[in-house]
């Protein structure tokens, strides 16, 4: 192969691997684009919660942060039976039934589904019974 033939054949490998790049690149934006978030902050020993409307069937980002002093528990019923993946730490748990998470002080997670059940789904904190919050969803038929 001579010199020249070397020089074509890298600038085609580059050109692949830069394409790909940019597609993974894309790919990424449109997810990050498509997902609906929830912000929750438990602060001085209450849930604080930030949303926007909630859609029906589409992949939903609740992020929480713990900013008390104490270790709390983020749990809700809404992760019953479907499909579930809680980040937290670097490390990624998912399966259907995750009940929730514990958060200890400082800390923060994110917990990834689909909304599928329109309604009012209550969550709270299993260690300080009287913390509890909630998110809405309603479908559109009911808008």
């Amino acid at each position: 192969m001579t010199m020249g033939e070397h020089r074509m054949q890298w600038r085609r490998w580059g050109t692949i691997a830069s394409m790909a790049f940019l597609a993974w690149m894309y790919g990424a934006v449109i997810l990050a684009q498509s997902e609906q978030v929830v912000d929750v902050t438990i602060k001085d020993f209450r849930f604080m919660t930030k949303q926007n409307p909630l859609r029906l069937g589409f992949p939903t980002v609740i992020k929480v942060r713990n900013d008390d002093a104490e270790r709390h528990d983020f749990s809700s019923t809404v992760f019953e039976g479907i499909p579930t993946q809680i980040e937290k730490d670097g490390v990624i748990v998912y399966g259907r039934g995750v009940g929730g998470v514990f958060l200890d002080p400082k800390r923060e997670t994110a917990i990834r589904f689909d909304m599928t059940r329109p309604g009012r789904h209550v969550f709270r904190c299993s260690i300080h019974p009287t913390m509890s919050g909630e998110l809405l969803l309603l479908s559109a038929e009911a808008v």
